[in-house]
């Protein structure tokens, strides 16, 4: 591959969107829709809404934040920018998730809403065996996985711009990991807790992380009716890990 970000006139990197599309070529032919395809949206919108190539300029609009990350014993080195999810580190749920999440015998991974990628390029590092599957609704969010992806030099993990799992047939995943974006309200999350369902295969886990604050055990009841299971598999420091077998 070629160089992932650029520098602008005014000295400032910046996302190469020519280097990136919103659906993986590798990918294309796994979820239903065309090769290519991405949303549209306001570029003023939060991260968790639907969005397209920035209209303003690049070198305010695509600005690259650099950051370095740990979990799982590794320190990875990331790009990030404005507009998406936690932007100055790996947020503290999604650190606790990764960390608590039991994969073992996990082949397809998803990793829904993945932000700028960090749950990809850490499960893609550690889990050579696996193949994780990104996605997220924020075309810039996508950028920056994919961009992050490939500056990891793994090969096992594809992200797409979609919304949710909508496009991704059903039995698909033997674990999904989720961390809801719970400002957008509680029914865009229980429809993406209902693409993950349908998503799994039998016996395949959805891991889920939550504040206790913010609905966490009000969700676990919802999920148990869902499932027919949930459980608790540890609470720290506000959160909430949740385990949901298929």
């Amino acid at each position: 591959m070629n160089h992932k970000w650029d520098t602008n006139e005014h000295g400032n990197e910046e996302i190469n969107t020519d280097f990136l599309i919103c659906v993986d070529p590798c990918f294309s032919a796994f979820i239903r829709v065309p090769f290519g395809v991405c949303y549209t949206g306001d570029v003023t919108s939060h991260y968790f809404s639907r969005q397209t190539e920035p209209e303003t300029p690049p070198h305010q609009a695509a600005k690259l934040h650099r950051i370095e990350a740990e979990c799982l014993e590794k320190t990875l080195s990331f790009a990030t920018g404005n507009g998406v999810f936690s932007r100055k580190n790996i947020d503290e749920g999604t650190r606790i998730l990764l960390e608590n999440c039991d994969l073992a015998s996990a082949q397809t991974i998803g990793d829904l809403g993945c932000g700028w990628g960090a749950v990809s390029c850490f499960l893609a590092i550690t889990r050579h065996e696996s193949q994780v599957f990104a996605c997220d609704i924020n075309f810039r969010a996508t950028q920056l996985a994919r961009q992050n992806i490939e500056a990891s030099g793994t090969t096992n993990a594809f992200v797409w711009c979609g919304d949710g799992f909508s496009s991704v047939p059903d039995v698909t995943f033997d674990a999904i990991l989720f961390n809801p974006p719970v400002r957008a309200g509680n029914v865009v999350i229980q429809k993406l807790f209902d693409d993950c369902f349908r998503a799994l295969k039998t016996g395949g886990h959805l891991w889920i992380v939550l504040r206790t604050a913010q609905g966490a055990k009000s969700w676990a009841k919802k999920l148990e009716s869902q499932f027919g299971n949930c459980e608790t598999v540890v609470i720290e420091k506000g959160y909430r890990v949740i385990d949901c077998a298929r």
